[in-house]
């Protein structure tokens, strides 16, 4: 049952938005170097170290300045990824996500990929500070219990909306538990920015705990949890064969089905708990091994983003339609009755060609 009650955060004392759209491969790379260190570095030395390595941190700051590596510094100290020693800053390799960070190796100079064990790693540290479990990740909690782990984060967590409006030139988010009611507000210049470009960049787009959607509607934007990703193409290929089973499943008793790509997107990624690119790689597919028997339906971008009221709303809602690399956006599809699927050794096969074509 839904609840109705509305609580607003903005309130909250200014220290906790410590929050930054940072790069987790240049997190790591920060972390890896401090590592080398045992008895720890000083906050200035951590910055002519990185400079002096010519470390990066992200592909547009390839000499970061003061400020950039502050925010860096910090993000790694509120995670407790690094721990004061006195005057000096050392790897705290006594917790096992950071001492399995420090097994890794760092992504290279200029490579912003994450590997999946290092997301997971991170995951963890974020999930367990307390600022970011309060401001974000409870806001996902389809009781009143904090989650246990990443796993249980990803497993149990609900859908969570939030809309942005603009009132008396002020910024005010509103973020709602799609199963319980739950609702915050933020309205402090501190919480939008730290959440929305925080948090949510974070767990999004660094450590891929979540998918996002617009739902067109009011602004409002859907976020989920995801599993987590298969670890090898051939797992992902088997993800791609379940992806494609339940489509043709859910195909009605006439020679052609019409699905809507934003139905799906609810029905299959947000309900299974799968990113929206293994519904798309799926209907690449589809495309592929069954071009006369899968038809696209497009849509142009201004009528996708007719409700969006700016170009970030705009970015959103596009999320709801697939697209190749240099084709149209897609709205629907249409499905005969007639595609099967092959075996699902001989479908693997062709899943990695589509991811090309999609790049």
């Amino acid at each position: 049952m839904k609840q109705s009650q509305v609580s607003n955060a903005g309130s909250s004392p200014p220290n906790q938005y410590w929050m930054r759209a940072v790069s987790f491969a240049g997190l790591h790379r920060i972390l890896n170097a401090v590592g080398d260190t045992p008895n720890g570095l000083r906050a200035k030395e951590i910055n002519e170290l990185v400079l002096e390595r010519g470390v990066t941190l992200t592909t547009r700051s390839p000499h970061p300045k003061p400020t950039t590596l502050y925010h860096y510094r910090n993000t790694l100290l509120r995670l407790q990824a690094l721990i004061r020693d006195g005057r000096r800053l050392r790897a705290n390799s006594d917790n096992p996500a950071v001492s399995g960070l420090l097994r890794l190796p760092a992504p290279a100079n200029g490579d912003q990929s994450l590997g999946d064990a290092a997301r997971e790693h991170f995951a963890e540290l974020v999930l367990n500070n307390d600022q970011c479990r309060t401001l974000f990740f409870d806001l996902f909690m389809p009781s009143g219990e904090n989650f246990a782990s990443v796993s249980d984060f990803r497993e149990n967590g609900a859908p969570v909306s939030w809309t942005r409006k603009t009132s008396s030139g002020a910024a005010e988010v509103l973020f709602e538990n799609e199963i319980t009611g739950r609702t915050v507000r933020h309205t402090s210049s501190g919480s939008v920015p730290a959440i929305l470009y925080g948090l949510r960049y974070w767990a999004r787009d660094e450590l891929k705990i979540i998918d996002e959607y617009g739902r067109g509607i009011e602004g409002r934007v859907v976020m989920f949890p995801v599993s987590r990703r298969r670890t090898s193409m051939l797992d992902h290929d088997s993800s791609v064969v379940e992806a494609v089973r339940f489509l043709l499943d859910q195909r009605n008793a006439g020679e052609w089905t019409l699905f809507s790509i934003s139905d799906l997107i609810v029905d299959y990624c947000q309900a299974h708990r799968q990113p929206r690119t293994l519904l798309f790689d799926a209907i690449g597919w589809l495309r592929r091994e069954w071009p006369h028997h899968t038809v696209l339906i497009p849509t142009s971008r201004a009528l996708a983003t007719i409700a969006a009221a700016s170009p970030q709303q705009e970015i959103l809602e596009l999320r709801r339609y697939y697209k190749s690399s240099h084709g149209p956006y897609i709205s629907h599809l249409r499905l005969h009755e007639d595609v099967a699927i092959e075996t699902e050794d001989a479908t693997r096969r062709h899943v990695r060609y589509d991811q090309e074509a999609r790049a």
